[in-house]
């Protein structure tokens, strides 16, 4: 725990909300509280919210009567969908308060409270990402009653979940050495209405030549290119008219995997004697991120 670095707390607001339901016009809760995220939280640190991110928990009672007010710490429900991507339910909720919890409130009336969290000092939660749902609601019997909830998401001693995330790329990314063969492939008189093999046509079979010390699985997919990859006098068609034989590629160090292209170009008269441009792009399967390096594939159709 000593040897280990420790940056200060940070919050990042991620959007400011204002919370409202009412029932009827009669009965209104609203809260202002922004969803907040805190990284790098020290286990063992107790946090007030307002003196840490300049952020108070306010009720707001837009009722014409009189109502009590309560407010509790819960554990998100995973199958509600309110569980935010990265993050995992609190173990237990005691580890949030309100102080204070419950008030009594006169129409109109706004009032306010400090959330507290406390973390057990548990090297075990290093790393971890929580979400504790706050809610607000209302003493009333069945339908009279209304809630409100917002969010709070905290990361134990490190990053939270996107920054964790671009951190981890990042240094995938630096240990990489890997490219696509050919960069350019050019396929004239393009038979339509029938697959067309690239290997078939022009002895192209896509290679990826992983040079680095860690094995990597790679995805390659036909996409259309954006503004600064086009290339001015050909088309972008629908991508899906190319498609690879093996899409994912596991690829050891020092290692060369190939894959097959097909051409299926529609054919109607407006595809005839076309000038077309694909693209395949490379990324890590399930990151979700292009590597940077590409094959382009034109094609000019039969008239």
């Amino acid at each position: 725990m000593g040897q280990m670095h420790r940056t200060a707390v940070g919050a990042v607001i991620v959007a400011s909300l204002f919370l409202s339901v009412s029932v009827d016009a009669k009965l209104s809760l609203s809260v202002r509280f922004p969803d907040v995220e805190l990284e790098n939280v020290e286990p063992g640190s107790v946090i007030n919210l307002r003196q840490r991110a300049g952020v108070p928990y306010v009720v707001i009672n837009g009722s014409d009567a009189s109502t009590m007010v309560n407010i509790t710490a819960e554990i998100p429900i995973i199958a509600s969908g309110s569980l935010r991507e990265g993050f995992e339910p609190i173990p237990h909720p005691e580890w949030v308060q309100i102080v204070p919890n419950r008030f009594k409130m006169a129409p109109g009336d706004i009032a306010s409270g400090e959330v507290i969290l406390s973390v057990p000092d548990d090297p075990k939660l290093i790393g971890r990402h929580f979400q504790v749902d706050l809610r607000s609601a209302t003493d009333g019997p069945g339908m009279l009653a209304v809630a409100v909830k917002s969010y709070l998401m905290f990361t134990v001693g490190a990053a939270g979940p996107a920054n964790a995330k671009k951190e981890k790329r990042r240094r995938t990314l630096g240990k990489m050495d890997l490219d696509l063969t050919p960069s350019t492939v050019r396929c004239e008189s393009v038979a339509l209405g029938q697959p067309v093999s690239l290997k078939a046509l022009k002895g192209v079979v896509f290679k990826v030549t992983n040079r680095g010390n860690d094995p990597v699985q790679l995805k390659l997919t036909s996409v259309r290119p954006n503004n600064s990859q086009k290339e001015e006098g050909w088309s972008l068609p629908d991508p899906t008219w190319l498609t690879l034989k093996s899409s994912v590629l596991k690829i050891k160090p020092d290692q060369i995997k190939g894959t097959e292209a097909t051409l299926l170009i529609p054919d109607v008269p407006e595809n005839r004697g076309k000038k077309f441009m694909f693209l395949i792009e490379s990324e890590l399967d399930g990151m979700n991120f292009p590597l940077g390096f590409y094959s382009r594939v034109f094609v000019t159709t039969e008239p």
